[in-house]
């Protein structure tokens, strides 16, 4: 089968990850695999531009700026005409109407998937100029994805979202899957904590919620480690806000093994997400997670896995009872790291999503 994926960039985030693993997995299973990047990779986050050359067929970037470039668009035509792919997979919004453009005004033929990596207008940038900007794209998405012959959701919550919109494709749900998964016991009491978020730093992820917390605990007792990208403009504004001596940010990192082995309880605050895929990979590496209790983290997280919080008050009592469990008694913690690796092996498992896809190219 000829599969040709369009994404927005290579830069190293949740989607563009995923979708590594999922060429990785299609050419394993002897397919021809071409990726199309529609725009430039992200100057604060490592781009991944190596490894997709390294395991796909071919790597097509397009010009910038994306949308409004006919040569982008000529380019774009020339290689599908080319190549006639029997599967177009568009990921994200930007390339999904790059490809319904062509689709719609050329002679263009194939099955076209489109893969929804998240609820687009539901995300808190702090930008409110933008943020409604993204809401009032919704119905021109909605036609698009309509267009569409399937869609793919990353989680049964994206799919609930988009059913709200009246979308007439077929919908599937198919997780990102965990391709490693290990299972580590603590052995040692600890006298300090290490907490540890990973993510964009960014309103939407409620870094500040995390930080108002952070402020109120012991810093001998606790320490705080921030992975991420953060634009300069709100690193700026949390300097401003909060005394951030005590909390080391790390940048975006690409060493995940590192980071997380270097810290004991994982946090994540986010307010929306369509998956949350930090969580999971926090999960694989048996760390202790918390979680903001809304979907679909709650869906993943839940008493036996790990803990759920609804305000920072919340957040702040779980975080000290971890601390006292760390140095007490490691018995309930080491229950839940089991039955967190026991949930990612029966429900991300690698294999069994993987087969969903194949099933869904094939259906078309």
């Amino acid at each position: 089968m000829k599969i040709c994926h369009v994404i927005n960039s290579l830069s190293g985030g949740g989607a563009e990850t995923h979708l590594l693993d999922l060429v990785h997995a299609q050419k394993d299973q002897g397919h021809t695999v071409t990726v199309i990047a529609t725009g430039p990779d992200n100057k604060n986050i490592k781009s991944l531009e190596q490894e997709f050359t390294n395991v796909s067929d071919s790597v097509l970037r397009l010009y910038f700026p994306r949308l409004f470039n006919l040569y982008s668009y000529v380019k774009f035509f020339k290689n599908l005409e080319e190549k006639h792919y029997d599967i177009v997979h568009t990921h994200q919004p930007r390339s999904d109407f790059m490809f319904f453009i062509l689709k719609s005004f050329t002679t263009i033929e194939t099955t076209w998937i489109v893969s929804i990596h998240g609820k687009y207008d539901t995300y808190l940038e702090g930008n409110v100029f933008f943020d409604q900007i993204r809401k009032l794209a919704m119905p021109l998405l909605v036609q698009i994805w309509s267009s569409s012959n399937q869609i793919i959701c990353i989680s049964q919550e994206v799919k609930n979202w988009l059913i709200k919109y009246k979308i007439k494709s077929n919908i599937s749900v198919v997780n990102y899957w965990i391709s490693n998964t290990k299972l580590e016991k603590l052995e040692e009491t600890k006298e300090s904590i290490n907490i540890g978020f990973m993510g964009r730093v960014n309103k939407n992820k409620g870094v500040e919620d995390l930080l108002d917390v952070y402020e109120d605990l012991s810093k001998d007792e606790y320490n705080l480690f921030i992975a991420g990208s953060c634009k300069e403009a709100y690193l700026k504004k949390l300097n401003e806000r909060y005394d951030l001596k005590n909390v080391n940010f790390l940048g975006y990192i690409s060493n995940k093994e590192e980071f997380f082995s270097n810290i004991d309880i994982f946090v994540f605050p986010s307010h929306s997400e369509g998956l949350g895929l930090a969580l999971l990979e926090s999960m694989s590496y048996s760390k202790i997670c918390i979680s903001r209790d809304v979907a679909p983290m709650n869906s993943i997280l839940n008493e036996n896995s790990g803990y759920l919080f609804h305000n920072n008050e919340e957040l702040k009592s779980i975080i000290l009872d971890c601390g006292f469990l760390f140095k007490e008694d490691l018995l309930p913690l080491n229950k839940k790291l089991s039955n967190q690796y026991n949930l990612l092996n029966e429900k991300y498992n690698k294999q069994e999503l993987f087969q969903k896809i194949e099933s869904i190219y094939q259906d078309g």
